[in-house]
């Protein structure tokens, strides 16, 4: 199924009107930092534009007080130098956002849907279905890691934390649904290895655990990169300690400390996997129309008509190939595809 499957809806006329949606599904554990990542974009992004673009993002009218809830929560939890009541949830959670260029309305809808490790080992078959369908349409599949479980005590408790073994035989097992697609990896909560300079090896060690994944990719046309975030910013990893949690949750849980005297929230990196997403949009747009010619003039003349009458939005789009960040700072491919393309 392709990316854009979902315009093509609208090509066909059973969705008239419908503004072009862009997709990103992300999986990973709970309590691993996801949301403050959604969180800490929207707020760069409201107090300034995708850098070297006119591109702006947007929370729609649904998730603003949700997100501006939580970023108030985040900014308490820093100021306490306590993380550990930040809440976590085992539901779907979906937050929408409206793309497009300063002065102008959204030219397209951005959908970010966090699905829970537990969906895809559920034994309710519309849970699993939920999952695939969702991930056949989307354009990227953000795979969050949480780096302290990745990197303490060599990695004793990963696979009980961030469900390594799960989300591989998962990925593998529906290839249709990812193929020609853009993996990223975003190993969070990367504040004390920021500060050790030790995020590239954060990186390296990513690219070891999930070899077996990353091989299949390279085998499938689907390119894959680590984009490591730093999640609160005035805090970091301290230690783990034992949960104390009924038989089946994670035996261990961090602890956090300041990193500063007064620590404040201060992430850093969030706005890369947003980046990596348009880069690639791009780059698949240039790349179709390279392929066999038929259907895919239609279609593409209908997915990218807002380009086709205003060719700002895909220029606008392509600068910020620029911006990524790519081969420092942890930031690293894994596998590249015939697709994509960075600086």
């Amino acid at each position: 199924m392709n990316i854009f499957s979902k315009i093509g809806d609208a090509i066909s006329g059973k969705s008239s009107n419908a503004t072009p949606t862009l997709s990103i599904c992300m999986m990973g554990p709970r309590s691993v930092g996801k949301t403050t990542v959604l969180t800490s974009i929207f707020h760069e992004s409201q107090s300034q534009i995708c850098d070297g673009s006119s591109i702006y993002l947007k929370a729609l009218d649904s998730n603003t007080n949700t997100l501006n809830d939580y970023y108030t929560m985040l900014v308490d939890a820093v100021a306490k130098k306590n993380a550990s009541n930040l809440p976590a949830s085992n539901a779907v959670s979906e937050f929408q956002f409206g793309l497009g260029l300063v002065g102008r309305a959204e030219s397209v809808k951005l959908t970010i849907r966090d699905f829970p490790g537990e969906y895809l080992t559920s034994t309710i078959k519309s849970d699993r279905e939920e999952v695939y369908n969702f991930m056949a349409n989307a354009t990227v599949i953000l795979i969050a890691v949480d780096s302290p479980y990745l990197m303490e005590e060599d990695g004793r408790y990963n696979t009980e934390k961030n469900k390594v073994d799960i989300v591989t035989h998962y990925l593998k097992d529906n290839v249709a649904a990812i193929k020609d697609k853009l993996v990223l990896f975003v190993p969070l909560k990367c504040e004390r290895y920021l500060h050790d300079g030790k995020l590239s090896m954060v990186s390296e060690k990513v690219k070891a655990t999930y070899k077996d994944l990353t091989d299949f990719f390279a085998q499938n046309n689907i390119a894959s990169f680590v984009t490591p975030i730093i999640t609160l910013g005035g805090i970091e990893f301290d230690s783990m300690k034992d949960s104390g949690t009924i038989a089946g949750e994670v035996s261990k849980i961090s602890v956090f400390r300041p990193w500063e005297t007064k620590p404040e929230y201060k992430p850093l990196f969030c706005p890369q996997p947003l980046y990596y997403l348009l880069t690639y949009v791009a780059n698949y747009y240039e790349w179709q129309k390279k392929q066999k010619k038929g259907f895919w003039d239609s279609f593409l003349d209908s997915f990218f008509s807002f380009i086709k009458n205003d060719s700002k939005f895909l220029e606008e789009m392509k600068k910020l190939s620029r911006f990524v960040i790519y081969n420092k700072n942890g930031f690293i491919p894994i596998t590249t595809n015939s697709i994509i393309k960075i600086n």
